[in-house]
């Protein structure tokens, strides 16, 4: 096993451990920074996020959800597009390519990992030159959610949020 492996194996125990330990909030805030360690991407904060959203509206901007269908159809962000977290960066170009040129983009899952390896994934990629910038939405819907932004669904507004796994339950503030 590679030493890259075995750092995010690490990155993931310690997260779990400290998520039973601590505070949602406190457990969140260690994941953020395992997180950044990990992947060398650019982050976004929430606050950040919460100023970009009329640039959605505008097509300024891309927001992009890396987690499974079921995840999003539970909760997103307004105005999310979601995409596969195995997603090769090829489809993914493919897919994409002419609403991408001279955008942000701003992806996020539920705490950033998923969502900082695709872009980790899709960085590399030469026909994204024309791209304005790529975030990753630090601490994800998680963090997004836990202060108090509003998530919805098919029906509108929710406070349902898909931990994605019940290790991962803890880092959500209930509402």
């Amino acid at each position: 096993m590679n030493s890259i492996n075995k750092i995010s194996k690490l990155i993931i125990v310690m997260t779990i451990i400290l998520a039973h330990h601590t505070s949602a909030g406190a457990s969140l805030w260690w994941t953020e920074q395992m997180i950044s360690l990990r992947f060398n991407v650019n982050n976004i904060s929430h606050q950040q996020l919460q100023k970009l959203l009329p640039a959605i509206d505008d097509h300024k901007v891309l927001l992009f959800d890396v987690r499974r269908p079921e995840e999003y159809q539970m909760s997103r962000i307004r105005g999310s597009i979601q995409i596969a977290p195995d997603m090769s960066a090829q489809d993914f170009i493919d897919q994409y390519s002419d609403a991408l040129h001279n955008k942000t983009l701003i992806f996020y899952c539920s705490v950033g990992y998923r969502s900082s390896e695709f872009i980790q994934r899709i960085n590399k990629q030469t026909d994204l030159q024309s791209v304005r910038a790529m975030h990753n939405l630090k601490g994800g819907i998680f963090r997004w959610y836990n202060e108090k932004h509003p998530v919805i669904n098919n029906d509108g507004e929710t406070n349902a949020l898909h931990p994605s796994d019940e290790s991962w339950a803890d880092l959500i503030e209930n509402r």
